[in-house]
This record gives C-alpha cells, structure tokens and sequence, in this order.
C-alpha cells in the first residue's frame, strides 16, 4: 500500500471509500487471492479446475489494473464540491 496517502478527510464517504479502494486495488485483489488460496487448500472444497480457473482470472486481472494504473496514476484524493 502506498505510504503517502493523505488523512481522511472530514467529507468522508462512499467517493473516499472508492478512491482509496481503487488506490490500494492489486494489494486487495492479492489479498483476497491469498484467503482464498488458505479456505480452499481442501481439496473437497473447491473443484480442482474451479481453483485454477479462479486463481488465473485474479492474476489476469491484477496485471490489467496494474496495466492501467501505469497508464493512469489514481487522481487526488475526492473533496467536498464547493
């Protein structure tokens, strides 16, 4: 996660919410992958091409969004509309 993100601001909501999701997006997408990986290392649980298939899908994706965060760095935070 980026270690200049600003403090929250006194306008905090859902625009703040996404803003920082989409900031901190491929450690999300990475973390999830990973608690996935640790539920499902039962065999029984999840099908076996159903977890390969789950697991390329989140590495596709988190390539793409890295991809696109190059090309397009996340704007400054939202603030209130004047």
């Amino acid at each position: 996660m980026p270690d200049d993100l600003p403090p929250v601001p006194s306008n905090f909501g859902l625009q703040y919410i996404g803003w920082w999701c989409w900031c901190n997006i491929i450690s999300i997408l990475s973390t999830l992958q990973a608690a996935f990986t640790a539920i499902t290392l039962d065999p029984t649980l999840v099908d076996h091409t159903t977890f390969h298939v789950i697991s390329i899908c989140n590495m596709v994706a988190v390539v793409i969004i890295a991809q696109v965060k190059k090309n397009n760095p996340p704007p400054p935070p939202p603030s209130k509309g004047q």
